[in-house]
């Protein structure tokens, strides 16, 4: 049977898409994306919506015999905000669910395997993306960064739960910025126009399903890191994935920001 690719925003569903049909099995891609040329060749075959409708992309799976279904890339949270883009499915969930990204995934998933379609990690197409856990980069964290990084780690065990502040900036050990609905890089950005140092922490919820919306990290966030004065980055082991990593290695040495695999808290 088929496998159909749902496809946020990013470069992890190009990614994705490019090691299905290295294998000989190009994917259905369904996508909002306006880049939606990068699939071109990649994808077998491709479905652009202008609006999010869930009722479709389930009538487009049946129609192109999909078994199995990978979620995958960010979509702009701000989206829920304006229901005249939805269909009447996709508004049956919103009302019924919590407006976090947890609740509305897990919603998505239970309705797409409730019409008989598997839903499976991103991570099983891309195992070696997933952060080890220790020193990753050119140097290892300074002592001070270390207490950072186990401060920032311990403010998101608390905020997580509540679905939000999956990244923090924690300089001193005090807290500088925590991620919201503006994402990541935002953030970071955020954190630069207040203290021109610090680290940069990125976790996922403990009970959270790694199937979908595992954190992802990659060249923009160093380089978005470096503008901001952030000389480390520690992210969760084998529940994070590291886009591109030998761009991000390189960039990492270039600037002399250290990369830390935290040990992974699902266990």
């Amino acid at each position: 049977m088929k496998t159909a690719l749902i496809a946020g925003d990013g470069v992890l569903p190009v990614e994705i898409a490019r090691r299905l049909t290295e294998r000989g099995a190009a994917p259905l891609v369904i996508t909002l994306r306006s880049d939606a040329d990068s699939f071109r060749g990649i994808a077998d075959p491709l479905v652009r919506f202008r609006y999010p409708s869930l009722s479709r992309v389930l009538r487009e799976l049946r129609r192109h015999g999909v078994g199995d279904v990978i979620m995958a890339g960010g979509v702009a949270k701000k989206l829920i905000y304006v229901p005249a883009l939805f269909d009447p499915l996709f508004l049956k969930l919103i009302a019924k669910s919590a407006r976090d990204d947890h609740s509305l995934l897990a919603s998505v998933v239970a309705t797409i395997e409730s019409e008989g379609f598997s839903v499976l990690p991103c991570q099983d197409i891309l195992p070696e993306f997933l952060a080890p856990e220790g020193q990753m980069g050119h140097r290892p964290p300074t002592e001070d960064e270390r207490r950072d990084f186990e401060y920032g780690a311990s403010i998101l065990k608390v905020t997580l739960p509540c679905s939000f502040g999956q990244a923090v900036v924690v300089a001193g050990r005090a807290v500088v910025a925590i991620e919201a609905m503006e994402g990541t890089d935002a953030m970071i950005g955020r954190a630069g126009t207040l203290v021109r140092k610090g680290v940069l922490v990125k976790m996922m919820r403990v009970d959270q399903d790694s199937r979908y919306d595992l954190p992802t990290v990659g060249l923009a966030t160093v380089e978005n890191m470096a503008r901001s004065g952030l000389t480390c980055l520690a992210v969760e082991a084998r529940r994070t994935l590291i886009l591109d990593s030998e761009a991000v290695f390189d960039a990492a040495r270039r600037h002399n920001i250290a990369l830390w695999g935290l040990p992974c808290q699902a266990m």
